[in-house]
């Protein structure tokens, strides 16, 4: 058995609550999250995302939160939020470091279960703020991602939020290697990505998605403008690859869970607005994804073929 740990939108900040985002308090509870992973037997921890709220000393706050949380045991796997860019721009090329990252910032890497040789996972991680206008470090980069988010409408019309991401061509390029390689080497593989694809409405409660919900219909999180622009383009390319069986993020606070096409899609609930926390550990076997829900996380069980 695989076993790991997910966290996801801590978003510390020394800032008073807006609505339920208890920004200060985020600290306490990932140190209670961390403490309690630190005690149990799991290969690394995989942070989804938005680790600080934003502002440089926000960031340093909560990296040194997590080099602590080093010191005691856990091992880190950083995936990039789009909360986490904002700070001045020439910061931003500092952040991939200090999260153990190069740019542009996605990166893939092999499980192998000590137990089962036939049970070998590829994770494979994306950016999905590589074109944005806030992770964008120049004048141009901006106009880049300007242009590229005229091109991705929503299902009204309007353009997406800005407080989104696209990946670029070459990104998905890469994607798609990583997944023939996969395939070639008999490996399953789990997509993460900060920014979710998919959910089964059922799982949902916000005002934007309850009379979907009623209806029991799947929601794609890029037609709602609280997903990455291209969203599309990256499940055109997940649909193509049996050996993909899960995609995990974060970035929409309140979690989810759908399955499309065989492929298990979990949202993980925000620790910066889940009352009293929430985080998770996951088991991946040769036929299951299982998550073991924390506090307010739930739990789930996916099985396959």
């Amino acid at each position: 058995m695989i076993r790991f740990a997910v966290i996801t939108d801590v978003q510390y900040g020394n800032l008073d609550d807006l609505g339920a985002r208890t920004y200060r308090e985020s600290i306490s509870k990932f140190l209670r999250a961390a403490g309690e992973i630190a005690t149990e037997e799991v290969l690394f921890t995989l942070q989804l995302g938005d680790a600080s709220q934003s502002d440089w000393e926000n960031h340093l706050a909560i990296k040194e939160l997590f080099d602590i949380a080093e010191k005691a045991g856990i091992k880190w796997k950083h995936v990039l939020g789009n909360h986490d860019f904002l700070v001045d721009n020439e910061k931003k090329p500092d952040l991939y470091a200090d999260f153990g990252l190069e740019k542009p910032g996605y990166y893939d890497f092999v499980v192998n279960d000590p137990e089962d040789d036939s049970n070998v996972w590829r994770f494979v991680v994306l950016n999905g703020n590589e074109i944005s206008t806030y992770a964008s470090e120049t004048l141009e980069e901006r106009e880049k991602a300007e242009k590229e988010r005229s091109r991705w409408k929503l299902a009204n019309g309007n353009l997406p939020a800005d407080w989104n991401g696209s990946v670029s061509p070459r990104q998905l390029q890469w994607l798609e290697s990583r997944l023939k390689l996969a395939t070639k080497q008999k490996e399953k593989t789990l997509v993460c990505s900060h920014f979710p694809l998919f959910a089964n409405s059922k799982t949902l409660d916000s005002d934007r998605t309850r009379l979907a919900s009623l209806l029991d219909v799947g929601i794609y999180y890029f037609n709602l403008g609280v997903s990455t622009w291209n969203g599309k383009q990256i499940l055109d390319i997940l649909d193509k690859y049996p050996c993909v069986k899960g995609y995990l993020a974060g970035h929409l606070h309140e979690g989810s869970y759908g399955v499309r096409k065989k492929v298990a899609h979990i949202t993980f609930k925000g620790i910066v607005e889940t009352v009293p926390n929430a985080f998770a550990f996951v088991k991946l076997s040769s036929n299951s994804i299982i998550v073991e829900g924390k506090e307010a996380q739930p739990s789930y069980e996916f099985r396959f073929k």
